[in-house]
């Protein structure tokens, strides 16, 4: 990607001396901070901003890498082509009217999907703003110069978006508010070459890049995209659009039916340690407070609270239970150290009121702040610090500069919550940007992000599961739809995950046989080819405790049966949580896994978590912590504990069935039970493609 952000040479394709037109901005752009060869190209002009104009790119003769074409749609073809003939080694292309139109533009963009394929020029775009550049001030874009000319603020976040005019939105709100600087802003648009897996990689190995994020309407290569997260060494946060369920409805399938498009990405970016977010302004919070704490702090998520309010300190604590921080226990030092700066008739708690200290030292030069900040960055039992500024009081003032010093020093971050006039409000921003101090208006935001700061992050370039090897027979044999409940177990056995003892009938001796040899009392379920909710159609007896109980139940199933099915007897578990394990297949990113609470909880409730198949050990263990209903899986009301390794082991079973054969569709375990001995599976599904 070299050429596009370190260009040698640089073509407009539809410059333009007028100043109200695109193709001038993107010149005049070029102008104000690139410092190679720049050749506006347009047949109508001999010079275009004091800078010679050629007629076409193929009469420019001087080496040229990059072109920005910015003419109407139906040229934009011959454009590519006259460029890829040239040398040009990529274009990107700010003009639209392409497959966002319809028919006749998506003929125009497959036009260039063959250019692109023949010639192997790279093509940006199109349909986009282009690329801005703020630290090399490389501004490839029509964006308004005016806007530019106030001045770029170089940072260290870095943005793909694929909405184009949205990108220049955010510049322009970031500039004008100074609450955060820019690397580099990369507008993608329709992605028909190049896309957030080609840019990805390349922002990741940029060194004025500390923090990526991501604005995506669509997920290009969803499997690779995924291991470029899993391995990034950046922080990086994802602002996904499209939250409407397109998921497939499979009758056959509870994991597929609950597996909507957004679900499933949501699942995929938390176990590939992306933090996801919700909307625009909370994406760039988020990429500037882990910008600025890149790495993830020593400690425990244990936050001291500096406030001039005492509401305030008891609303944060609501926040900090909310998003998984705690007050921390100032030890008894430390609370001596900062009861010398307070009146003896206040004690020190946590969260520490500072009102008080800030009345008695009135007139004097003690720094209450920066002194109990001091005290607060002593004690081991402290991780981070959340203070309450007043902008512009006389009577409450703070020296951002010694408290970011201390901060970095002790290793554990500041937070800042900003109240105050808006003036004063505006410098504070400002001066804590230049110090790699966040600050936010918004108490709850403050609180978010740093707790983003604290999530605990994976090992980059961690090993994956081994792919299994088996092309079961079973499975190689078996027609299309789905496998017998008790065929479906034999196959789950077969991978080393536990099934209930069961034994498979087809006449009425043999079910009382069945009965006496598991032992009282037992589930009889009615087998039938393609019926797979066997309870919503009478086909589960439960509580068979006799053979008589069993003769009376073996009728009335095979009746429901019409005499085709067969009756599978199995050994009745006692009461115990019930969890649900599914493996389906994404359109985007493949065989993926879920699991949550089971039984008739399963599609009543839908709290299930999703992954990307195969999945780690740890992996596994992590998607579980996502499960909302912990207190289910803890031995709830006297039923046996769910032991979470043994769990997880079931999960990574799964998804490597999952990717070991391609004609398994869909499986769903439920419901797998928790009982003294361990987990079981008591009902299964494997439909086969």
């Amino acid at each position: 990607m070299d050429f596009f952000f370190r260009p040698q040479g640089v073509a407009v394709i539809g410059a333009t001396p007028n100043r109200q037109k695109g193709g001038n901005s993107i010149l005049r752009n070029l102008i104000l901070g690139y410092k190679g060869d720049i050749f506006p190209v347009n047949p109508n002009y001999n010079e275009i901003e004091e800078l010679a104009c050629y007629t076409s790119v193929n009469k420019i003769d001087k080496p040229v890498d990059l072109a920005i074409i910015f003419v109407p749609a139906g040229q934009v073809p011959a454009a590519v082509q006259e460029c890829a003939s040239k040398g040009v080694k990529g274009v990107i292309i700010e003009s639209s009217g392409f497959a966002e139109i319809g028919t006749e533009g998506r003929k125009l963009q497959d036009d260039l999907i063959r250019i692109g394929k023949e010639t192997g020029i790279r093509i940006w775009g199109p349909n986009c703003m282009g690329l801005v550049d703020a630290v090399n001030r490389h501004v490839f874009s029509f964006m308004d110069t005016a806007n530019l000319e106030a001045g770029l603020t170089p940072g260290n976040v870095s943005l793909i978006v694929q909405s184009g005019m949205l990108s220049a939105a955010f510049l322009v709100d970031i500039m004008s508010h100074g609450i955060m600087g820019i690397s580099k802003v990369c507008s993608i648009g329709n992605k028909l070459d190049v896309n957030e897996c080609d840019l990805l990689p390349a922002l990741l190995d940029d060194p004025d890049t500390t923090a990526i994020g991501m604005y995506l309407e669509s997920i290009s290569d969803a499997r690779r995209f995924a291991e470029i997260c899993r391995n990034s060494t950046k922080p990086l946060v994802v602002l996904k659009s499209g939250k409407s369920r397109i998921g497939a409805e499979a009758a056959m399938s509870h994991t597929a039916s609950m597996a909507s498009n957004h679900r499933v990405v949501e699942g995929v970016l938390a176990q590939t340690g992306v933090h996801e977010a919700k909307d625009f302004k909370q994406m760039m919070d988020l990429c500037r407070s882990l910008a600025m704490y890149p790495s993830k702090p020593a400690g425990n998520k244990r936050i001291a609270v500096l406030t001039f309010s005492g509401g305030a300190g008891i609303v944060s604590a609501d926040f900090f239970e909310e998003y998984g921080l705690s007050i921390a226990e100032l030890s008894p030092v430390c609370k001596e150290e900062l009861q010398k700066l307070y009146p003896s008739w206040m004690p020190v708690a946590n969260p520490v009121d500072i009102w008080p200290a800030i009345e008695k030292h009135l007139g004097t030069s003690v720094d209450v702040y920066g002194s109990s900040l001091q005290s607060l960055f002593k004690d081991p039992g402290v991780d981070g610090a959340l203070i309450l500024v007043m902008a512009g009081s006389s009577r409450i003032g703070m020296n951002i500069k010694d408290i970011a010093a201390e901060s970095h020093s002790a290793g554990k971050p500041v937070f800042i919550w900003l109240l105050g006039r808006r003036d004063a409000s505006f410098a504070v921003f400002e001066e804590a940007r230049q110090y790699g101090i966040p600050v936010f208006q918004e108490l709850s935001r403050a609180i978010e992000c740093m707790a983003a700061v604290f999530k605990e992050r994976p090992a980059a370039h961690q090993d994956r599961p081994a792919t299994a090897e088996h092309f079961l027979t079973q499975i190689d044999q078996a027609s299309g739809g789905p496998m017998d409940e008790h065929t479906a177990k034999e196959l789950l056995r077969s991978f080393g995950i536990p099934v209930v003892d069961e034994i498979s009938t087809e006449n009425l001796n043999a079910c009382i046989e069945a009965g006496e040899k598991l032992g009282y009392p037992v589930v009889m379920k009615g087998l039938m080819p393609g019926i797979t909710h066997k309870t919503e159609l009478g086909l589960v007896r439960l509580n068979i405790d006799s053979r008589d109980a069993a003769a009376r139940a073996y009728d009335i199933l095979m009746l429901a049966m019409e005499n085709k099915g067969t009756v599978s007897v199995q050994k009745q578990m006692n009461r115990s949580a019930e969890i649900i394990i599914g493996m389906f297949r994404d359109g985007q990113f493949g065989a993926c896994v879920m699991v949550g609470l089971g039984g008739v909880m399963a599609e009543a409730f839908q709290d299930v978590a999703f992954a990307m198949a195969p999945v780690t050990h740890e992996e596994a263990l992590q998607l579980i912590s996502r499960i909302k209903g912990q207190r289910l899986l803890d031995g709830f009301r006297g039923m046996p504990p769910v032991i979470r390794k043994e769990l997880a082991d079931i999960i990574v079973k799964v998804s490597k069935l999952g990717v070991a054969n391609k004609r398994i569709s869909a499986i769903d375990i439920n419901p797998l039970m928790a009982t003294k001995k361990g987990l079981v599976a008591v009902d299964a599904v494997v439909v086969i493609e």
